[in-house]
């Protein structure tokens, strides 16, 4: 049943020492089959709950359960504090819209791009929720635009390692991390493509490295296209699939873009 769940074995391996899961109430060794209709509880607590300075800041919600809360980051804003006492990115707002509950976010969007964030509720969520992406069945789909003549289609497959000359970027590089983007046009004007991106893996700056890397960068994107001047990085989360954590059922969530052709 864990693994069906896609608990990873290190949690697995938790819930046994500490006779964390209960069938009917009692403790049952993991090699003991589970008769249909048995209540199955878990519990697992995390010694140290990750914690964010609350702000009270509006939070747009694009789906939330039991165990999970999917929200539209606005582009512009951090993710997550990177020292305590920050107090103006996403998951402080998060903090706030479930306090007293703790946020365990799952992953991460550059501060520049806007769109859909995964946040689990719980410990064991968060685990399943990483376990979804390093197995890859849990993918994410970005839009952004670039300039009107890049081709149909595409795949870039091309390292990305840090750029010596300048801390905050990355750059395609020979000794960088195996990255995997690909892109189709879903619609053309004479000033600009929309294209969809989907990834295979998920480096710093990944879609914003790789299209550059063609000579299609982002527009608007102040570090790999800085020639081109306009209110915002046109590049937007919009769509999650993944599958619900104790449910196993297939979870679609479709925030569009605030820019280009709506679909």
């Amino acid at each position: 049943m864990l693994q069906q769940l896609m608990v990873p074995k290190t949690t697995q391996h938790e819930l046994r020492i500490h006779q964390s899961v209960l069938i009917n109430g009692t403790y049952h060794t993991f090699n003991q089959p589970v008769a249909a209709g048995a209540q199955i509880t878990l519990t697992y607590q995390d010694a140290q709950p990750p914690i964010y300075v609350p702000t009270n800041r509006p939070v747009t919600i694009a789906y939330e359960d039991h165990d999970l809360l999917v929200v539209d980051k606005p582009a512009g804003i951090k993710a997550h504090p990177n020292q305590p006492d920050e107090t103006q990115t996403l998951m402080n707002r998060v903090a706030a819209y479930l306090a007293p509950m703790p946020a365990y976010i799952t992953h991460r969007l550059d501060m520049l791009t806007s769109g859909l964030t995964l946040i689990a509720k719980d410990p064991l969520t968060q685990n399943i929720i990483n376990r979804q992406l390093a197995q890859k069945t849990m993918t994410r789909e970005y839009v952004a635009l670039v300039a009107p003549d890049i081709p149909d289609h595409g795949t870039i497959s091309a390292p990305i390692g840090l750029d010596p000359t300048d801390k905050r970027k990355r750059m395609v590089t020979k000794d960088g991390l195996p990255a995997v983007t690909h892109y189709q046009v879903i619609a053309r004007t004479a000033e600009w493509a929309q294209i969809q991106l989907q990834l295979e893996t998920g480096r710093t700056h990944q879609i914003r490295v790789h299209l550059a890397s063609i000579g299609f960068p982002i527009l608007g994107d102040p570090l790999y296209a800085p020639g081109f001047q306009t209110t915002r990085l046109f590049l937007h989360a919009e769509t999650l699939r993944l599958t619900q954590p104790f449910t196993a059922q297939p979870l679609v969530v479709h925030q569009p873009a605030p820019f280009g052709i709506m679909r």
